[in-house]
């Protein structure tokens, strides 16, 4: 018989296990909130509050809910070091996952993963790049295989967030692995659905300049980037974030092709509302990048979901993800070094001098 609804499982209930948990409790059609889990005493009591009502599972370990019988997959959003584990062990007991970005930083960890996925190939993993799942982008990529501006030669894209001096960013930016790393991936992934996930990188420069946060000098970090990729083919990806901007978020993006150009977001409002008077014309910004995607985070789990119960590919490989991790990780060290590095034509690393 034909399952259907998928038990999912969410892994950490911080900020995205909390929206993960609340749509596919409400936004997913076909899959169920089986079992949460985390062992935070204030998020075992908003589970308590928000989830056991609709009879929600609550675990205080990732162990006790992953050997529950029924369930069939988990969102993993736990933090980042956690990761890889929880991910190898849901495999094992061939549980689907969907797993918060990075599943890793570390580039051997993840290709290890990748042939642990080989022995399991009825269980599904993918990673939350969630952009690939904006109405906007799927649109404008859509165009794109449609031959709506010829080839694509060209990435520009940028990802800018509001200025945050509370205290909470700095303590975040120093165990996110660099602005590369945490933020501009998101956009290497985009670029890697534009150009193709088989694209493979040739030349790499980064650099960047600290405007505002200037503790992120203790650890070889900044809060304005710009970083430029050559691929394999002639296609170039120019990538511009920040972390300081002060009307609000700010994430764009241009596809030059070889007959025309896309551009999704170049204005970031949060709505179709204009006031207009003697100030001039006034529209409201997109406040976060939680608000940008809000929608988005919904689209990914609900493809997730049907991947697994229609027993389709997923909507990315991991594959991409290693790509985009080696591209990321490759900027942050030219952004310590001042170094170009450059690649290989199968996307591998050519280290000269020893180095």
């Amino acid at each position: 018989m034909t399952k259907v609804k998928a038990n999912i499982g969410v892994v950490g209930l911080g900020r995205m296990g909390q929206r993960h948990a609340l749509n596919i409790l409400h936004q997913v059609p076909r899959a169920k909130l089986f079992a949460v889990c985390t062992p935070a005493s204030h998020e075992i009591e908003w589970a308590k509050a928000k989830l056991v009502p609709d009879g929600v599972l609550v675990f205080q370990s990732f162990e006790e809910m992953i050997h529950t019988p029924g369930l069939d997959a988990v969102v993993i959003a736990s933090p980042t070091e956690l990761h890889i584990a929880q991910t190898l062990t849901a495999m094992q007991l061939e549980i689907h996952v969907l797993c918060e970005k990075p599943i890793t930083r570390d580039i051997p960890q993840l290709r290890d993963l990748m042939e642990t996925a080989k022995q399991h190939p009825q269980t599904k993993v993918m990673v939350g790049f969630v952009r690939r799942f904006d109405e906007n982008y799927m649109d404008a990529i859509q165009k794109i295989k449609s031959g709506a501006i010829g080839e694509p030669l060209i990435v520009r894209s940028q990802g800018a967030e509001k200025l945050d001096k509370s205290g909470f960013f700095i303590e975040y930016a120093r165990q996110s692995g660099g602005i590369f790393v945490d933020t501009v991936v998101h956009d290497i992934d985009l670029t890697l659905s534009i150009l193709g996930e088989e694209v493979r990188p040739k030349a790499l420069w980064a650099t960047g300049i600290i405007a505002h946060h200037h503790e992120m000098k203790d650890f070889k970090d900044v809060d304005n980037s710009v970083g430029v990729v050559e691929f394999w083919g002639g296609r170039i990806a120019h990538y511009y974030h920040s972390r300081t901007t002060s009307h609000g978020y700010d994430n764009c993006t241009d596809i030059i092709g070889m007959n025309g150009k896309i551009s999704i977001n170049s204005v970031p409002h949060s709505n179709r509302v204009q006031v207009s008077n003697a100030s001039g014309i006034m529209q409201d910004c997109t406040p976060s990048w939680i608000d940008r995607y809000r929608e988005a985070f919904v689209t990914e789990v609900n493809q997730f979901t049907d991947a697994i119960l229609d027993n389709t590919e997923l909507p990315m490989r991991l594959s991409a993800a290693y790509t985009g991790l080696k591209i990321a990780t490759a900027f942050q060290e030219s952004l310590e070094t001042g170094r170009k590095i450059e690649f290989d034509e199968n996307g591998d690393r050519i280290v000269s001098n020893g180095k």
